[in-house]
C-alpha cells in the first residue's frame, strides 16, 4: 500500500505534514510520494502526476480549489481521496465531519478512516462569447451573489482574517448583483421562467462559518439540491437571512439529524428543489463560482450528478453536531 501527498506550499507546511504522516501511516505501507502544486497551475498537474503513481490513497493538503481538482480527476476511479484541511473554507471536509482544526486528526483519518462513496456534481458553463467549460464540484456551484462575493474577496484580507473577509465582499456584491430572468428545465421537463438574484446547486449543504444553506442536501443520495434566491428588496434579503440562520443553528441541526423536526416552512424569497439535472439560460451574463472559486461569467449552464463516483476517507465516528449527511 502506498499514499501520495499533493500539497500547496503556500497553505501547508511540508515538515508538519511529514511528521504527522510518519506518526499515522501503518508500518507496512511504502514511503509516500510527494507532489507540490505550482503557483501558475490549479493543481491539475500535481494531482495527475500523483494518480499516475497508482497509489491507494491521495492526501490533498490545500484549499477548496485543489480539493475540487482532485475530485474531478479521481471521479470514477478506485483511488481514495483523503482531505488534510489547509485552506479557509475546507467545505468538503466540513461536510464529511473531518477535523479542520488539528492536522494530526485529519491525517489519521486519511489512514484509518472508513472508505465512503459520495456523489460528484458536474457544472457546464457557456460564457457570453460562446466558449464552454466543464468542471466537477464536490460541494456547491452557481451564479449570483455568492459568485460575486468570491470574486470581490480580497485575497490578502482573506489570508489575515479567514472567512470574515467575505463580509466585506458581501457588501460590495450587493451593489453589483441585480435580479435576472432565468429560463430553466428540471430533469429535462417543461421549461419554466423565474426572476432571481442567485442560484446555488449543491451536492452538500454546509458552507463556511457553519452556515447551512441546503438543509436537506445529502452527499450520497444521487441528487442535486437547488436553492433559488429571489428577494426584491432589503426585507426580502432579511427573510433569506433569517431562514438560513434558523437552519444553521446547532439545535436545529441536532433535532433534524434525530428526525425530531422536519424542514422549515418555505418563504417566498427562497425556493428549494431536488433533481438529477438542471439546465438554465439567463437573459444576461452573471458571475459564476464552483466550490468557492470564481470562473468568470456565464449566460447558460447545466448541472448534473454522478452518483457514488468518488471514494473519500471519512471519520469512523462523527460528533452529532457536525454537518454531515
Amino acid at each position: 500500500m502506498r499514499a501520495a501527498v499533493v500539497y500547496n506550499p503556500v497553505k501547508a507546511d511540508r515538515r508538519a505534514l511529514e511528521k504527522a504522516i510518519a506518526g499515522a501511516q501503518p508500518d507496512d505501507w511504502d514511503e509516500p510520494v510527494w507532489f507540490e502544486t505550482a503557483a501558475d497551475d490549479d493543481g491539475r498537474k500535481a494531482v495527475e502526476d500523483a494518480v499516475a503513481e497508482q497509489v491507494d490513497v491521495l492526501l490533498v493538503a490545500g484549499g477548496d480549489g485543489t480539493v475540487r481538482m482532485a475530485a474531478e480527476i479521481l471521479a470514477g476511479t478506485d483511488t481514495a481521496l483523503a482531505l488534510v484541511p489547509s485552506g479557509t473554507g475546507n467545505l468538503l471536509a466540513r461536510n464529511l465531519g473531518i477535523d479542520v482544526t488539528f492536522l494530526r486528526a485529519s491525517v489519521r483519518t486519511a489512514f484509518d478512516g472508513k472508505d465512503r462513496r459520495i456523489d460528484v456534481g458536474w457544472a457546464e458553463f457557456e460564457q457570453p462569447g460562446g466558449a464552454k467549460q466543464k468542471h466537477a464540484f464536490a460541494v456547491i456551484a452557481g451564479f449570483g451573489l455568492d459568485a460575486a462575493m468570491i470574486e470581490n474577496t480580497d485575497s490578502e484580507l482573506k489570508r489575515k482574517v479567514g472567512w470574515l473577509a467575505y463580509v466585506d465582499a458581501i457588501v460590495k456584491s450587493f451593489q453589483r448583483i441585480q435580479r435576472v430572468r432565468m429560463r430553466y428545465r428540471v430533469d429535462g421537463g417543461q421549461q419554466r421562467t423565474v426572476g432571481l438574484n442567485t442560484l446555488m446547486v449543491g451536492n452538500c449543504g454546509a458552507l463556511t462559518g457553519n452556515v447551512v444553506l441546503l438543509p436537506e442536501a445529502s452527499i450520497d443520495d444521487g441528487r442535486l439540491d437547488i436553492a433559488i434566491l429571489r428577494p426584491k428588496d432589503a426585507y426580502g434579503w432579511l427573510q433569506v437571512a433569517k431562514y438560513v440562520a434558523v437552519n444553521s443553528a446547532l439545535l436545529t441541526r441536532v433535532l433534524r439529524r434525530r428526525r425530531l423536526i422536519g424542514p422549515q416552512k418555505a418563504v417566498p424569497t427562497l425556493g428549494y428543489g431536488q433533481c438529477r439535472s438542471f439546465a438554465a439560460r439567463l437573459d444576461e451574463p452573471m458571475p459564476v463560482q464552483i466550490d468557492g472559486d470564481s470562473y468568470g461569467e456565464a449566460i447558460a449552464m447545466r448541472f448534473t450528478i454522478q452518483p457514488n463516483a468518488l471514494i473519500v476517507k471519512a471519520p469512523t465516528r462523527v460528533p452529532l453536531a457536525r454537518p454531515v449527511s
